[in-house]
């Protein structure tokens, strides 16, 4: 076995561990997570806006979409950054974007019918 064997091998044993960790932090943070998002969104218009942060909306396209007021969007949003479930957005270079940390449907929070026809495009 060459040096470089060696290497892949070890890598992919670093890959393996990388990956038990991953499920074992999923599992165990399932809770805390569900229950800081039951608590920071805690209306139907806080859900709806926070599931539409998909990094490349503005807040007046968020605000078109939802009828939520542009105000508390931004409000919101920075609020939610400091708690960790919203992050600066990866899709989109544009400062003061923002998108979702977490999928709602995997913690089984609903997401209000309103204006969801509007955000067809999250779920691809």
């Amino acid at each position: 076995m060459t040096e470089m064997d060696n290497h892949l091998q070890l890598l992919e044993q670093i890959a393996v561990s990388i990956q038990q960790l991953v499920r074992l932090t999923r599992v165990m943070s399932y809770p805390t997570v569900k229950q800081l998002l039951e608590t920071a969104l805690d209306t139907e218009e806080k859900k709806l806006v926070y599931h539409s942060l998909d990094g490349t909306r503005s807040v007046v396209d968020i605000q078109e979409l939802t009828d939520v007021n542009a105000r508390y969007i931004s409000e919101w949003g920075q609020e939610w950054e400091k708690l960790g479930i919203v992050e600066p957005s990866r899709a989109s270079r544009i400062r003061g974007r923002r998108q979702k940390s977490f999928d709602l449907f995997m913690f089984g929070i609903p997401v209000p019918e309103v204006g969801i026809g509007n955000l067809e495009d999250d779920s691809e």
